[in-house]
């Protein structure tokens, strides 16, 4: 029966090799939308067991309503996302495949207002939505490595990739070509949601701050998210070609009602 299984899941990835691939942004992807929400749900259950999970059911409400606000102006809305608060005071946030979302405790006491989490999390949000991690894990491990593992016969690979989300909090470093991504599509899901994208300026901003005073605060950030002054710019020169809009969300008080409840 797995044997069958599996040649069913070749053929169908040798299918979509042929056609050009699957992944949302035309990069080569072996992992089907269903197998990487299901990769997604298993290793958040895992993640779940060893990793501080914040449970306020207040927190994590809002985390959740903002998240799925950002998400309903993506291409992949119809689609179940989570959102987590990590319990760890360094600054940190990543995404697992399966529409799985975290930040770090210590993120939301550096954002200041809404707008900067938002950033964060649109950002993280376009990674998903992009699909980076399921076409860096095709890249890495190739066809018959990624079927097995799906189809959860690769338990030595999968311990791998969940002691790397453990040991670095992500799942994986990305390109430069992928951070850039995921920034020009982060801004215009923050301007869709009717958030103020210079958000993501000034947070990333006040990363690269932090990194210059404290390194050791952002240094898991920084090994899994390179942040450099040219995305700044490009992030900015990306906002400016937006289409003004009035009303643009900066902050508001369920924010900062929601970020003393968190790091108190």
């Amino acid at each position: 029966m797995i044997a069958s299984r599996f040649k069913s899941v070749s053929c169908l990835v040798m299918v979509l090799l042929l056609v050009g691939g699957c992944g949302s942004s035309g990069g080569f992807n072996l992992v089907s939308i269903e197998e990487e929400w299901q990769l997604g749900n298993q290793l958040a259950a895992d993640i779940a067991r060893q990793m501080p999970l914040l449970q306020d059911p207040a927190a994590l409400a809002y985390v959740n309503e903002v998240g799925q606000r950002l998400v309903a102006q993506t291409s992949m809305a119809n689609l179940p996302w989570r959102f987590y608060i990590v319990a760890e005071n360094d600054v940190n946030a990543f995404v697992i495949p399966g529409g799985h979302v975290y930040v770090n405790v210590g993120l939301i006491a550096a954002a200041d207002t809404a707008s900067e989490l938002v950033g964060v999390l649109a950002h993280e949000i376009s990674h998903g939505v992009a699909r980076h991690a399921t076409q860096q894990l095709s890249r890495a491990y190739g066809l018959q490595v990624v079927a097995a593992l799906v189809l959860g016969q690769n338990p030595a690979i999968y311990q791998q990739i969940l002691a790397q989300i453990l040991g670095t909090g992500a799942m994986a470093s990305f390109s430069r070509e992928a951070e850039r991504e995921a920034d020009m599509m982060g801004v215009r899901v923050m301007y869709d949601a009717g958030y103020n994208p210079n958000g993501m300026v000034t947070m990333f901003e006040e990363l690269l701050s932090r990194q210059a005073r404290q390194p050791g605060s952002v240094e898991r950030f920084f090994s899994t998210h390179p942040l450099t002054q040219d995305r700044i710019r490009d992030v900015s020169n990306e906002i400016a070609r937006l289409p003004a809009k009035a009303n643009l969300v900066s902050d508001t008080t369920a924010y900062q009602s929601f970020r003393q409840r968190v790091t108190r």
